[in-house]
């Protein structure tokens, strides 16, 4: 007779599985393209000089920034949106998101002219001043590219974005390493080839399936306020939980230079790897978690919640354990001997990254059950902890001080949430 085992294992039994959850199983391959093409690209960059890879990181914490209030503020409605307009209207509907998204993108600018013009005064660290005038060029590329891949994860066009963040990272990591051999590569040239093979990818993605796009003016504010009504909590709950995020590259630069942000971004660079998972799941998981809901209602969700968290706890558990063991060895393999005596700071960060898992699974639940207003005073409070402990932390102790800060506000995010998630399921 077979085993329980034996049947779970068999080779049917796992064909239904890989059938059951391809669009996981895409969502987490796409990411992990996605993430070895950063993950090449610091190395490189690294073992180059970390002060370089201390401006990519500075650069690389703008562009997540702005990203995240691009997915708060227009690529979430729509996920949650579309679906209203599968009878008609969804070309007028997208039209309007891509005039909300130039509206984004002009804001920021606005925002790295700003910044610019501070590091050029002195106030910032000068180094940052170029690299931010060449990503004010690439921004909208950059900007983009997000922008189509989650156009794709919302109609389950996996393959497709899988096609699209292949080809770019091709020619990323391909530039990248030519750069790196003529003696060229530098964080800068490092984000114009990004920018550069993004844009050459989405044009031909364009024109041969690009989705059809109408503009109308009587829609414009219609949609605006829809969007807006569904995302201005979330958009402000970002700005306040990303805050402090973004700033500790810019604090660790003041208090320990360029050089000391570039062992910090290696350390953040070298745990990333886990968000190959992270943000795989997480592009799958708040589009199942809603389906399910809409479904199946508060215990379908529940049911999301509980495995979510499970397989997060197993997958990256699993790897944070790994670098607490060997996270120093593998980074001076890596990086170089420079990079050595960094053991501690990797075990720490890969426990703020499985910290990171579980804030994953409670956001998309309370996106999923519309609890945007009190998710975003829950991030009022995690940003008067964060900035606190930044403030304490960082400029006294520097390196040291950004790494304990990371796990302050990963560990208390995810408490937080995990306890308001709670509180509603239960109502």
């Amino acid at each position: 007779m077979r085993t329980t085992f034996a049947k779970i294992i068999s080779p049917m039994s796992l064909k239904r599985v890989i059938l059951e959850q391809k669009d996981a199983l895409l969502c987490i391959i796409d990411q992990g393209i996605v993430s070895v093409a950063s993950f090449v690209t610091s190395v490189l960059i690294g073992r180059n000089a970390p002060e370089e890879l201390g401006v990519y990181f500075i650069v690389l914490s703008i562009v997540y920034f702005i990203r995240g209030v691009q997915q708060q503020m227009i690529l979430t409605p729509y996920t949650i949106f579309h679906h209203q307009y599968q009878n008609g209207g969804l070309d007028s509907y997208r039209g309007s998101c891509l005039t909300q998204q130039f509206g984004l993108t002009t804001l920021a600018s606005l925002l790295l002219v700003g910044t610019a013009i501070t590091a050029s005064l002195g106030l910032l660290e000068s180094p940052i001043v170029f690299p931010l005038i060449v990503l004010l060029f690439l921004l909208p590329a950059l900007l983009m590219r997000e922008v189509v891949r989650q156009y794709c994860f919302a109609h389950q066009e996996n393959v497709s974005v899988l096609v699209i963040d292949s080809v770019i990272s091709a020619l990323q990591i391909g530039c990248i390493v030519v750069l790196g051999y003529f003696g060229f590569l530098s964080g800068v040239s490092a984000w114009a080839v990004i920018g550069l093979a993004s844009l050459v990818t989405l044009t031909l993605w364009y024109i041969s399936n690009g989705p059809k796009i109408s503009f109308e003016r009587s829609r414009l504010g219609t949609d605006w306020n829809q969007n807006w009504g569904f995302g201005k909590w979330a958009v402000g709950g970002q700005v306040l939980g990303s805050l402090p995020t973004y700033c500790i590259p810019w604090l660790l630069a003041t208090a320990a230079g360029i050089e000391g942000t570039g062992f910090f971004a290696a350390v953040v660079t070298l745990v990333g790897v886990a968000n190959i998972f992270n943000a795989g799941m997480a592009n799958f998981l708040t589009p199942r978690a809603a389906k399910v809901y809409a479904e199946e209602g508060t215990l379908g969700l529940r049911r999301v919640v509980i495995r979510a968290s499970l397989v997060f706890l197993v997958a990256v558990g699993v790897f944070c354990t790994l670098l607490a063991l060997y996270g120093e060895q593998i980074a001076v393999e890596l990086f170089g001997d420079r990079y050595a005596g960094l053991q501690t700071a990797i075990t720490i960060i890969a426990i703020a990254t499985l910290c990171d898992s579980f804030d994953i699974v409670a956001s998309s639940g309370l996106f999923v059950l519309e609890k945007i207003k009190a998710n975003f005073w829950l991030d009022v409070v995690l940003m008067i902890v964060s900035v606190s402990a930044a403030v304490l932390l960082i400029l006294p102790f520097g390196f040291v001080g950004a790494v304990w800060t990371s796990l302050i506000i990963s560990l208390t995010s995810a408490l937080l949430r995990f306890i308001l998630l709670t509180v509603y399921l239960r109502k």
